[in-house]
């Protein structure tokens, strides 16, 4: 096993999860643990195999962050889980006051209650897409100026409005073999930035 995310509160707790879908609670100074949850599905012996999460995020007394079939909330304290979606997602969750905003494996842009954890809206963006062009999975987005910017592994950008989840745009950035990316794009000064594998820095405006 290894560990697959690796996240830091502002009090010195090291939140860690590993390949099994163990979850645990650190400190950061002394290695004690304080608490370990494991959140991999038994429903199948194939999502303990091939278990994968996303980046974890901590945000006041809270953790949140997805595996490939749930997304999760949990208290930091005492790791009770607030409350469990089946929603998988292999992106870090994008944290915007009371919002949660995700983009599932399969397609889907989704806004959740952060309180909660109830859908406020669920939205399909790669159906703005040929269908031909519709086979691919969303491997990075960004929000900013209240729109969501998803990029695909086959080389679009769909944007979407953050507060209604429709689809507004989208366009070809280029071709999968050439400008595989590796990191989920970021915006400065109202531009767009994407990383690919081979080291290139594609700008938009």
């Amino acid at each position: 096993k290894y560990f697959l995310a690796l996240a830091v509160s502002e009090n010195g707790y090291l939140i860690t999860i590993n390949s099994r879908g163990d979850l645990f609670k650190i400190d950061e100074k002394y290695g004690k643990v304080y608490w370990s949850l494991n959140v991999a599905s038994t429903k199948l012996a194939q999502d303990i195999d091939f278990f994968e999460s996303s980046d974890i995020v901590i945000i006041d007394d809270e953790i949140i962050f997805s595996t490939s079939s749930s997304t999760y909330s949990l208290n930091l304290q005492n790791g009770y889980v607030n409350w469990r979606k089946d929603l998988g997602s292999n992106n870090i969750p994008i944290i915007d006051g009371s919002n949660i905003f995700l983009v599932t494996n399969n397609g889907f842009l989704v806004n959740l209650d952060r309180d909660t954890g109830e859908v406020i809206y669920s939205s399909n963006i790669l159906k703005i897409l040929d269908r031909k062009k519709r086979k691919t999975q969303v491997i990075g987005y960004v929000l900013g100026s209240g729109k969501i910017y998803s990029l695909t592994a086959n080389g679009y950008i769909v944007i979407s409005s953050a507060s209604l989840g429709n689809t507004l745009n989208f366009k070809k950035i280029g071709s999968f073999r050439k400008n595989k990316t590796n990191t989920s794009p970021i915006i400065s000064n109202g531009s767009l930035f994407i990383l690919t594998k081979n080291q290139k820095i594609l700008g938009f405006n």
